[in-house]
């Protein structure tokens, strides 16, 4: 065998852990920034935004029309403290928290893994035979760098997310609908 094509091979195996480690990356960062973005929203945002829309109008209605005036202004004073203070909780979970900014960060780094993925899916249209392999062995060692940059970059992906991938790869989440024909 040619030191080209012993070369075009070792290029065309790194090509495939590439495009391996990508989508399985790509995917779990996406399934977490979706989580986390979710988790932000049903437990921080809403909750914080109804309570403080609801303390507004308490603090602003004229509640001694319904009530006796003693026991008007105890109720709204007791309503405003707590949820005051659940607001108050809710905003510093928020930024304890930081699932916004992990959703980003998530998304973010999904995007490039997307990015490096469909490079290494199509890396035989640039590199189609032994005669590029030197071209294709430098391409894929930049490939591994830029794999190893956004290692670095991102967040850490959750359990979850990792169990997920499977799941979303069964149902097709990365796959063409003409290389499912082709592979009948």
């Amino acid at each position: 065998m040619s030191d080209n094509k012993v070369r075009y091979e070792q290029a065309s195996n790194e090509y495939e852990r590439h495009l391996e480690d990508t989508e399985t990356s790509k995917l779990a960062h996406f399934y977490a920034a979706e989580q986390y973005e979710k988790r932000h929203k049903f437990f921080i945002g809403i909750p914080a935004t109804s309570f403080a829309i609801i303390l507004t109008w308490l603090l602003t209605s004229p509640l001694n029309s319904i009530f006796s005036q003693p026991t008007a202004e105890f109720l709204k004073n007791s309503l405003s403290v707590i949820l005051s203070l659940i607001v108050a909780i809710l905003s510093a979970l928020g930024a304890l928290l930081n699932y916004n900014d992990l959703a980003i960060r998530h998304r973010t780094a999904a995007q490039k893994y997307h990015a490096l993925w469909r490079k290494c899916k199509n890396w035989k249209t640039d590199f189609p035979d032994e005669t590029s392999a030197d071209a294709a062995a430098e391409a894929a060692k930049l490939y591994r760098e830029r794999i190893n940059e956004i290692n670095q970059d991102s967040p850490q992906i959750p359990r979850r997310a990792w169990k997920s991938v499977r799941t979303q790869m069964n149902e097709g989440s990365t796959s063409y609908r003409f290389e499912d024909e082709h592979t009948k």
